[in-house]
């Protein structure tokens, strides 16, 4: 109801110290974080039921009662914490209100005419990474080494956009190659953490898009198109080859879904036209994620977009698209080389 107060007390105000004290009090680790919060919650579970079941007094049903009443607190403190500690940002001044984007409206012509233009960044671009037209991208890179960059170029581009960038956020990629992707995600910011994590078993063309993605959470906006789009500004204008790159394809790939969804006959027979080694980059980006199929995909879907929805983001899951319209209105706002 308020969002200007939210913006100017909460994102811009206390969320800042929240930032501060994350990022100079844990950031250091050389471990994620979420390993420490993992293992207190697997302590307490396992607690927990050594007392429901192998503890002989008081009586079974003063136990279940007593174990259901803590959870129900539990429960009531994470959800407080959790909104103090990062969710009230959902509710902050809309960045394409900020930015004074403009509204536009499109066809699918309108996004196979942004896709042609893609195609061409692409294929500009690509030749500086791997000189075989033929061969996909081999150079591969780690994230670990890029994290820096990553992150550098994300609170460039909202220093510019007019926030606030605090702190040190960490991307960490935790635990084994698709533990997050079988739970139906790329990456996770985890606000009890404060830490920006992906999955290990992406492929690392795709990787610096979704670290930055999550970096843009960890810096204070819950809207998933926000966090596509600046993810998608911030590292178009890297000093890194590879992040370009991969910026780029990002956001060709976007635009691709959206066309094949509409078109997918005329998509198929678009994409065969496209160079061999391009299309020897989408298929292993695709065929890495095939490697770890989401567990319950279709209950993860309606779970999260109804959690969106909840949040103030009336679209849902449909959200993540958003960073096409918001790509394009900025382009409009800002020509290239303006």
């Amino acid at each position: 109801m308020h969002p200007a107060w939210t913006e100017y007390v909460y994102s811009r105000g206390i969320f800042q110290v929240v930032r501060y004290l994350f990022d100079y009090l844990t950031g250091w680790l050389p471990f994620p974080l979420t390993y420490v919060l993992f293992g207190v919650v697997l302590w307490k579970f396992f607690a927990g039921i050594r007392y429901l079941f192998f503890i002989g007094e008081p009586v079974f049903l003063q136990r279940l009662a007593h174990s259901s009443w803590k959870i129900f607190i539990f429960g009531c403190g994470a959800i407080s914490v959790f909104f103090w500690i990062w969710g009230f940002n959902y509710a902050r001044i809309p960045i394409e209100q900020h930015l004074n984007l403009p509204k536009i409206t499109f066809q699918i012509a309108d996004i196979k005419t942004a896709l042609d233009t893609q195609t061409q960044v692409v294929l500009l671009l690509r030749p500086q990474l791997q000189a075989d037209s033929s061969q996909p991208v081999l150079n591969e890179w780690s994230v670990t080494a890029l994290e820096g960059s990553i992150r550098g170029d994300v609170a460039r581009t909202l220093a510019q956009m007019g926030y606030p960038t605090p702190g040190r956020i960490r991307g960490r990629q935790p635990f084994w190659e698709g533990f997050l992707m079988r739970f139906g995600a790329l990456g996770i910011y985890n606000p009890f953490t404060g830490e920006s994590n992906i999955d290990r078993g992406i492929h690392f063309l795709a990787k610096p898009e979704n670290l930055a993605h999550e970096f843009v959470h960890g810096y204070g906006f819950g809207d998933e198109g926000t966090c596509n789009f600046v993810a998608y500004i911030a590292l178009q204008q890297s000093d890194q080859l590879p992040l370009r790159y991969a910026a780029e394809l990002s956001f060709w790939r976007d635009l691709a879904i959206a066309y094949r969804q509409k078109k997918p006959d005329e998509y198929a027979r678009f994409r065969e036209t496209l160079p061999t080694g391009f299309r020897a980059d989408l298929d292993l980006i695709n065929q890495k994620t095939a490697r770890y199929p989401a567990y319950f995909a279709a209950f993860r879907y309606k779970i999260y977009d109804q959690y969106l929805k909840t949040q103030g983001i009336p679209e849902g899951m449909e959200n993540y698209q958003k960073v096409i319209p918001m790509v394009l209105a900025y382009r409009r706002r800002i020509p290239s080389g303006d």
